[in-house]
Parts: C-alpha cells; sequence; structure tokens
C-alpha cells in the first residue's frame, strides 16, 4: 500500500510522500500502529506524522516528525508504545 492509500483509509496520520516498503505479512501490524495513531488524542496527534514505514535489518521501522514541546504530556510515549507494540507483533510474525 502506499501512504496516500494509507491515509485515505486512517485520515492525515502518514506524510503522503512518506516511503511506505514493508513485506505484506506485516501489514496487520502497520494498520494497528496506524489505527492507533489515528486514535490518539487531538492534541497529540496534530503534532506528529509518520514519515516513513519500512523494513530495516529485519525490523519493522515507523519514522516520524513530531513536536512534542507542543503535544499533551506523555503524548511521545503513548507513541513510542503505539511503536513498539507493532515491532513486537512483526516479530512475532516471523517468529
Amino acid at each position: 500500500m502506499t501512504a496516500d492509500e494509507l491515509n485515505e483509509i486512517y485520515g492525515a496520520v502518514i506524510s503522503p510522500d512518506a516511503r511506505v516498503s514493508v513485506p505484506e505479512v506485516w501489514m496487520s501490524a502497520v494498520h494497528d500502529a496506524l489505527r492507533a495513531f489515528e486514535e490518539l488524542p487531538t492534541d497529540i496527534r496534530a503534532f506528529a506524522i509518520i514519515t516513513g514505514i519500512v523494513e530495516s535489518g529485519g525490523q519493522l521501522r515507523i519514522n516520524l516528525a513530531a513536536a512534542p514541546e507542543h503535544m499533551a504530556e506523555g503524548g511521545m510515549q503513548l507513541i513510542a508504545e503505539i511503536v513498539k507494540t507493532a515491532q513486537a507483533a512483526v516479530k512475532r510474525s516471523v517468529h
């Protein structure tokens, strides 16, 4: 899927020119992560955008640009938990 296709499903959580390049088997974890990003409170989600979802060294990497100084407290921690959950799901699917 492309970033534009993912934005059609989840709203503007991913940059339209973001690189999306992961094995198809990982897409369920990616969809779960994007759904979680979409559900973040506005005072967190408005200050972060995904800039890439790629495979790197056999691991899922979700890159983002953020302005944590403008987020509600704990915003980056919530984002880190989403990424960690997606990475764990991919790891389970590989092993």
